[in-house]
């Protein structure tokens, strides 16, 4: 971000228009703030800023431990430059902990260009859950549609937090939070979000949680609801194929026809249970992609993931008949 330097192709502000500053403002802005808070700045982010052939920052990508107060510095810097040209913000490991989760919170309620968040491995507790539940309410006019808080110890508690505000939120399409220690008792949550009739969520990855039979059972009852979820990722989560674990994914199937792709590795799925849910794709032909474990005899495998195929041919010809159809405009 070298003055008077920009991208090729950047449109020169008109004559009555002031030119845009606020990169440049942001950046001194920070280094202050992480003067005043005796915190070091982001290596990632000063390269951004120091590069010639960046003009505005769209994406505020940090991998670095900067600790809260560094994301506090930069959270504060943002918001008094009001600064919207970030559509991405995405922290890995930076020890943002919740106190800095309450600094973006604080400026993600003044802004209207940030899609996606991410804060991977950040010792989020509860707390920092319940921060974030108050952006995704209707009433903070969030732009946020992807979600991702992988790998934080928020528990049960947690997901009972977020769900204050998933439970009637219209924009999130994207919801990750593997490895994120929840519980069975956690799983009302989840359906209570799951079941909300104006929900956008497509995409929900539970990977790596504790949900068990008890849970899964109550998260397949609201997934059965979810209008437009298209992918459900439930890998890892130490569930068995007893008859009722297996008649709530026949129901599931064959219920929600837009949830086409299901993760179920890693999870103790045996022959019988792998022969149960071939059967059930016979009815349910709109589920093509069932990932499962590969611990089971091989010419039960071997038909299951035929009969997947088969679906996702059925899908293709149906895809190509409505093409068919179509009336030209003339």
């Amino acid at each position: 971000m070298a003055k008077g330097k920009g991208k090729k192709g950047k449109k020169a502000p008109k004559k009555d228009e002031e030119p845009d500053e606020s990169t440049e403002k942001l950046f001194k802005l920070y280094k202050k703030k992480c003067t005043e808070l005796q915190c070091s700045t982001s290596k990632a982010l000063m390269a951004k800023f120091l590069d010639d052939d960046v003009e505005d920052i769209d994406k505020i990508h940090i991998w670095d431990e900067i600790g809260w107060q560094g994301v506090k510095a930069l959270m504060e810097s943002l918001k008094s430059v009001d600064y919207q040209h970030c559509i991405s913000l995405r922290l890995w490991k930076t020890g943002c902990e919740d106190e800095g989760v309450r600094a973006i919170v604080d400026w993600l309620a003044t802004n209207s260009t940030v899609r996606m968040l991410e804060l991977l491995e950040n010792k989020i507790t509860p707390l920092g859950c319940d921060f974030i539940s108050r952006v995704l309410a209707p009433e903070c006019n969030s732009a946020l549609t992807i979600l991702k808080l992988d790998h934080n110890d928020i528990g049960s508690e947690g997901i009972m937090n977020l769900s204050k505000g998933l439970t009637m939120n219209k924009t999130l399409e994207e919801l990750s939070l593997t490895y994120c220690n929840i519980e069975a008792d956690g799983a009302r949550a989840i359906f209570d979000f799951l079941i909300y009739t104006k929900s956008g969520l497509k995409k929900l990855n539970l990977t790596g949680n504790h949900l068990r039979n008890e849970g899964i059972r109550k998260v397949l009852r609201g997934v059965s609801c979810a209008k437009v979820l298209e992918e459900f990722h439930i890998a890892d989560n130490q569930f068995d194929d007893k008859d009722e674990i297996l008649q709530a994914f026949s129901f599931c199937m064959t219920r929600n026809k837009t949830l086409t792709h299901y993760d179920l590795r890693f999870n103790a799925i045996q022959d019988d249970g792998i022969k149960h849910l071939t059967e059930v794709l016979l009815e349910a032909t709109h589920v093509w992609n069932v990932e499962v474990g590969e611990k089971v005899t091989q010419d039960i495998l071997k038909e299951f993931k035929e009969r997947c195929k088969e679906n996702k041919g059925k899908k293709s010809k149906k895809k190509k008949g409505k093409k068919k159809g179509k009336k030209k405009k003339k």
